[in-house]
């Protein structure tokens, strides 16, 4: 809400000098903001920044992923969901929408807020509610627009060379994330590009202290906009005794061990131009 103000003056006459003085104090004593902390540099074998990775995002749309407004429909087994999604350089709004029984759930997220209604009514939530609504759309909006989100800050990459798949070589880099920029900074992931386009052909990740492990083999790449969209098909394993990560990934272990547990399709795509350069 916009709120108006109303000039009455140049209040600095009225104010009386032992006042004056107190400001002029307060001023000198806390100067100017602080720096911020500098982020810690990235772990030993990790770096910010990998080549084929920054060619991914290039091929995949580059800045094209923060002049667009995308809508589209995620559908797989468990159901399916709405996705708005406007970037508009440091600018973004991102909807979610998605059938809760009888009721409409919606997850709404700006630079400034995020909202979550039920049947058009605003949810009340608390701290534990609230981190885990951040957390739903933390994951729906990551996996949408991978590769963009690998050189994030706080991701941290590992080039781990080339890896023969089904008589193709392509190029493997695993990447963690810095404690507290990710609700998943305790997981790792896998990806896998083509060496020559940077194209990403597929991806894997462990989670819940290796109680959990998925990989994508992503097909049916498609153009809109300027960018590169995908389906995939979803092999995944889970346990509680953990012991499963993202480093056991191998073609064997894919074939032996991981069943196809569902096929995420991306339907209904629109993309229109929100940046001007």
């Amino acid at each position: 809400m916009l709120r108006t103000q109303t000039a009455v003056g140049d209040g600095r006459a009225a104010m009386p000098a032992t006042l004056v003085l107190a400001a002029a104090l307060l001023a000198a004593c806390t100067g100017p903001d602080p720096e911020p902390e500098p982020r810690p540099a990235p772990p030993a074998g990790t770096s910010d920044r990998v080549e084929v990775v920054d060619r991914a995002i290039e091929f995949h749309g580059g800045a094209l992923f923060e002049q667009s407004r995308v809508r589209l429909t995620v559908a797989s087994r468990s159901g399916s969901f709405d996705v708005d999604s406007m970037a508009d350089g440091d600018r973004f709004e991102q909807r979610i929408r998605a059938s809760n029984g009888s009721d409409e759930l919606e997850y709404r997220r700006d630079n400034a807020v995020l909202e979550v209604t039920v049947g058009g009514q605003p949810m009340e939530m608390d701290e534990t509610e609230r981190a885990r609504a951040e957390s739903s759309v933390n994951q729906r909006m990551y996996f949408l627009f991978l590769p963009y989100k690998l050189n994030d800050p706080g991701t941290y990459k590992e080039d781990e060379g080339h890896e023969e798949w089904n008589g193709r070589r392509l190029h493997r880099v695993r990447v963690t994330f810095e404690p507290g920029t990710s609700d998943g900074a305790d997981s790792a992931y896998v990806y896998w590009f083509d060496p020559e386009t940077g194209r990403l052909e597929q991806f894997a990740y462990d989670y819940s202290e290796g109680t959990g492990l998925r990989f994508r083999v992503l097909t049916n790449y498609r153009r809109i906009g300027g960018l590169l969209f995908y389906d995939a098909d979803n092999y995944g394993l889970n346990t509680r005794n953990g012991g499963l990560t993202v480093d056991d990934i191998n073609p064997a272990y894919v074939e032996e061990e991981l069943p196809l547990v569902s096929r995420i399709e991306l339907r209904d795509i629109h993309v229109e131009r929100t940046g001007t350069s």
